[in-house]
């Protein structure tokens, strides 16, 4: 029931007071408006049923038991990670570095180093800057005591 990663009620989410809540919040306040788009029926349903089965009293009690099994997630991840690759995640940027390292890793390619100046002045040429990312992901201050600017 809960080895895989839930859904959590991020927006709804927007005061202390809503931990005391005493009920699952209708599908509807699941809604992710960074993705644009709403947990499906059955997403849901195993939502209710986690409450019901581990006699959840409150939002409070959904956060601490959606946190522990998030975490948890993670650490199995991590430790699948080790076990297999004896490379640890947490030390890049990225999931495809991580990937390509574990690639390399695997197969035991060595990659040639460049010896043509062509090459080595074109690969320069292309070097524009420092670190680089996208992502969708979006960071909010929502703390009454900060400034509104910032």
């Amino acid at each position: 029931m809960l080895t895989k990663k839930g859904v959590y009620p991020y927006y709804f989410m927007d005061s202390f007071n809503k931990f005391n809540y005493l009920e699952l919040p209708a599908k509807d306040e699941f809604y992710n408006r960074l993705e644009e788009k709403h947990i499906s029926s059955e997403q849901h349903e195993h939502v209710q049923r986690v409450w019901c089965e581990f006699d959840i009293l409150n939002l409070g009690e959904y956060t601490d038991l959606y946190l522990k099994t998030d975490i948890l997630l993670l650490c199995d991840f991590i430790a699948s990670c080790l076990k297999t690759y004896h490379l640890d995640p947490a030390h890049y940027y990225t999931f495809p570095g991580y990937t390509w390292n574990c690639m390399l890793k695997y197969t035991k390619e060595e990659l040639e180093l460049l010896t043509d100046v062509h090459q080595l002045n074109f690969v320069r040429r292309g070097i524009r800057g420092g670190l680089s990312h996208c992502s969708k992901r979006r960071a909010t201050a929502n703390n009454k005591y900060m400034k509104e600017k910032i």
